[in-house]
């Protein structure tokens, strides 16, 4: 089995509510899906997320992914096998430089490729399953940075409907950002576990401020509470809370992983293998995280139903995993673009056991929010 053929196509999902963070405000999606045509008929499936991301470096337009892809990253994959990875990643690597959210896709088609050649699901090529499902951390892809009463509102709402860990988006400012907390701790009580995004918001003193005042709330995680190029910053917020430090922004790469590590910057490492170079890097990460003795967060960004199959695969696979990961796609996006999408307000999701990544696409749903 060759690959033949590399397809991409341009998505404009729209979401039902903005998601707000503390870089900026999301609006709708952009991504990019990419079909692998092999020489044989099976076509594995990726996907770029291509939303504007206001803290982390690289390309974020869908031309600019579409471009990549057409002009380098897709040359590079024709005429191999998606067994030979090693080769594959190497000529990508001498193709570009970087863009690891797009070779990620590209890794992940791979997989699905390979999957699908062998009747068995990915999570057989990742080493097997290592749990029957997990919990999801909602709601969404965590509750937007709004008024404290709102946030408290939803989140006691989220709680009511069976969530047993919540996200909440900081990076506003310190007062409110521990008001929110502050009504959602008296909204759903002490026991429901509470990781808070800043997104590298604030400067160092400031967090350490901040942070300490939400400890007495009960706050289980606190991620990415200073710039993502401050290592020596979050190292010294770490020393100064008992809360656990995540790094997600801080870490795009193995070689990243390694530096966090050597910093002490941090207690766990949120990874995403859908925009941290697929499965290929994704488990590179983890493996020097378990070497360093630093705790793995799973997750995602914000991707559709495409995307969140492979993160499925990658979380069922992974021995170890601190805190849960997000759930379905269709909790922000009005519609997703998979025939069997993960039903909204799950608060468990289970791996999928069809080959590959175990999923098709709606070509109805393709059609409709295709971008050209």
């Amino acid at each position: 089995m060759r690959i033949a053929r590399v397809e991409t196509i341009p998505l404009h999902l729209p979401v039902k509510t903005p998601l707000v963070e503390s870089g900026g405000t999301f609006a709708k999606f952009d991504h990019v899906i990419v079909k692998l045509h092999a020489d044989d008929g099976r076509v594995g499936l990726g996907e770029v997320e291509a939303y504007p991301s206001f803290e982390r470096p690289g390309v974020e337009t869908q031309e600019g992914i579409l471009a990549i892809i057409r002009d380098h990253l897709g040359p590079a994959l024709l005429g191999e096998s998606p067994f030979d990875l090693a080769r594959i990643w190497t000529r990508m690597d001498r193709a570009v430089d970087s863009y690891l959210r797009v070779k990620a896709a590209l890794d992940i088609a791979c997989y699905d490729l390979m999957g699908k050649k062998l009747g068995v699901p990915v999570i057989d090529l990742l080493g097997g399953r290592a749990r029957e499902d997990y919990v999801v951390e909602g709601v969404g892809y965590g509750i937007s940075i709004g008024e404290p009463q709102e946030v408290a509102a939803i989140a006691k709402s989220a709680v009511a409907r069976g969530y047993r860990q919540l996200e909440l988006k900081a990076g506003e400012r310190p007062e409110r950002d521990a008001a929110r907390l502050r009504l959602v701790r008296e909204a759903i009580g002490k026991d429901i576990p509470i990781k808070i995004d800043f997104n590298g918001f604030y400067d160092t003193k400031t967090a350490i401020r901040l942070i300490r005042e939400l400890e007495g709330y009960g706050v289980q995680w606190i991620e990415q509470p200073a710039k993502p190029w401050d290592l020596e910053g979050l190292a010294m917020i770490r020393q100064a809370v008992t809360a656990l430090i995540v790094v997600d922004e801080s870490v795009e790469s193995p070689h990243d992983m390694m530096r966090v590590a050597r910093a002490g910057a941090a207690d766990a490492v949120h990874i995403k293998p859908t925009i941290k170079g697929g499965f290929t890097t994704a488990r590179k990460i983890a493996a020097i995280a378990e070497a360093a003795g630093i705790a793995v967060v799973p997750g995602t960004s914000a991707p559709s139903g495409v995307g969140m199959a492979a993160a499925q695969a990658f979380i069922a696979s992974y021995p170890a995993l601190s805190g849960g990961a997000h759930g379905s796609p269709l909790d922000i996006l009005v519609e997703d673009v998979i025939t069997e999408p993960i039903p909204a307000d799950a608060t468990t999701v289970s791996p999928r056991t069809g080959p590959g990544l175990g999923i098709a696409l709606d070509e109805a749903k393709i059609a409709k929010y295709r971008a050209d």
